[in-house]
């Protein structure tokens, strides 16, 4: 099988795991939302905006160095594994030591039970990295499908169960730990890989090079990522932070269908090509095209659909999360086509570049997100949606540049999206502010999605250059199905 039939074959795979995901995300999101009060998802999530950076101390960039690296022996995959254990096990020590500190500084004397409940995942995190590497290196899409697909569904039994027995957050905690467990078992099964024990002299040099840089790149997006709901826990408090964290995980969904499991399938593809820029070239804008057509619609809809959405999945009383998601959908867009990017560094063995102009564009979006925290939770997902938007700015401006990739090609597969539905949030506008005032939320989201559909028909009959992005979608999708 070819290169672009294998990258076709395993987008086809990734994209309907996804969907299958998404629609157990959106169980879990309609389900716990009426077993939960936003207190209970306001506690869980500060806890996690506090330790996810261990997570990914935890794997250190050391699972992507085993997936760009053209050649690996079995025993410098299986020295991989170990420092991730060693990692983890560290990181999960430090987590636990700090339960106490996180409380103090939430006020919130809860945290600290649940911080010290979820440590453990830190070394079955770190455990699981190499083994998904492994499955990505030898292009086991179906299998990572499985184990994806797997691991969230026997964990929203278990989520459901507990939030139905009355354990209130704890339900939560349950949910993350049983789909940990159950990934890193059924990854176990399916690569039947088995490390070596550790040795010396096995040229590890670049290796550990190539994961300090990525673990660098990581480590800034996730401060700028999570400062989020570290500041608004601070300053208004676990329940503005629960209201937040549910407009947050419904608009992640959207990158969690398409863009996600697109990068597990580019980033391998593209590793292969860095030595024919044309073709690499050519994958790159094709993913470009998709991702801001396909996601710019999803999220520009969800910007304009925002009102009925959240009431129809998550239920009655979550009316500032309703502005909280239109407002991150704004930026979102920005955030899929930084995907993009993220696949050319890490292919081109790049991140110490894609560091140094991170460090820059992050530390504004910071310093964004804090400013709008005296606005509470609406000034919050401002600053990070006027962030998302800023570090594709200057990405494409001064780091895209530097990398041998032809910059234009890719500005110019994004700005027409962008055009396209701007445009239809404000042919949208009316009927999204009279239909809030008289219609119900399904009688909303079917006047406002007609009037978006209508005017995508028109802008497609009218448009030369959008009918033929999207025959090159469509060539894309056929391909897929093939």
């Amino acid at each position: 099988m070819s290169l672009a039939s294998t990258a076709a074959r395993g987008a086809a795979i990734s994209l309907v795991a996804q969907w299958v995901k998404f629609v157990i995300g959106i169980g879990s999101l309609a389900v716990l939302a009426r077993l939960l009060d936003p207190e209970d998802f306001g506690i869980v999530t500060a806890v996690t905006a506090f330790t996810s950076a261990a997570y990914l101390l935890s794997d250190f960039g050391l699972s992507m160095a085993a997936i760009q690296s053209q050649s690996i022996s079995q025993h410098q995959k299986s020295n991989l594994f170990w420092i991730n254990v060693l990692l983890g096990l560290t990181a999960a020590g430090i987590v636990y030591m700090a339960a106490w500190p996180i409380a103090h500084f939430y006020g919130v004397p809860e945290v600290a039970h649940v911080t010290q409940a979820i440590a453990g995942l830190f070394l079955i995190s770190a455990a699981t990295a190499q083994y998904r590497a492994e499955a990505s290196k030898r292009l086991l899409f179906s299998q990572m499908a499985i184990a994806d697909i797997l691991a969230p569904a026997v964990a929203l039994v278990v989520g459901i169960w507990a939030a139905v027995a009355g354990l209130e957050y704890w339900a939560l905690v349950l949910q993350q730990v049983t789909q940990a467990l159950v990934l890193f078992v059924v990854l176990i099964a399916v690569t039947r890989w088995v490390p070596s024990l550790p040795r010396r002299g096995q040229q590890m040099k670049s290796l550990l090079s190539f994961g300090v840089n990525s673990v660098g790149v990581q480590l800034v997006n996730y401060v700028s990522n999570n400062i989020d709901s570290v500041i608004l826990g601070r300053v208004s408090g676990v329940v503005a932070v629960g209201f937040y964290s549910r407009a947050y995980q419904i608009y992640r969904l959207p990158l969690q269908q398409l863009a996600a499991p697109t990068t597990r399938v580019a980033f391998p593809i593209l590793s292969k090509l860095n030595d024919d820029q044309k073709t690499f070239d050519r994958y790159l804008q094709r993913g470009q095209l998709i991702l801001a057509y396909v996601l710019g619609g999803a999220f520009f809809a969800g910007a304009g659909l925002a009102n009925p959405l959240i009431e129809i999945v998550l239920g009655p009383h979550w009316d500032l999360t309703k502005i909280l998601f239109a407002i991150l959908c704004v930026g979102g867009l920005f955030q899929a086509m930084g995907y993009v990017y993220y696949w050319l560094f890490l292919a081109k063995a790049m991140t110490g570049l894609q560091l140094k102009w991170s460090l820059i564009s992050r530390a504004l979006m910071v310093a964004l997100i804090i400013a709008g925290s005296f606005w509470g939770a609406v000034g919050v997902a401002s600053g990070v949606s006027a962030g998302l938007v800023l570090n594709w700015v200057i990405l494409t401006v001064f780091a895209v540049p530097r990398t041998g990739t032809a910059v234009r090609p890719l500005v110019m597969a994004a700005l027409r999206p962008i055009l396209v539905f701007t445009l239809m949030l404000v042919v949208s506008a009316p009927a999204i502010i009279l239909t809030s005032m008289w219609s119900s939320s399904w009688g909303q989201l079917g006047t406002i999605g007609g009037i978006m559909v209508a005017y995508l028909g028109v802008v497609f009959w009218l448009s030369q250059s959008v009918r033929t992005d999207v025959l090159l979608i469509v060539q894309t999708v056929k391909r897929l199905r093939h």
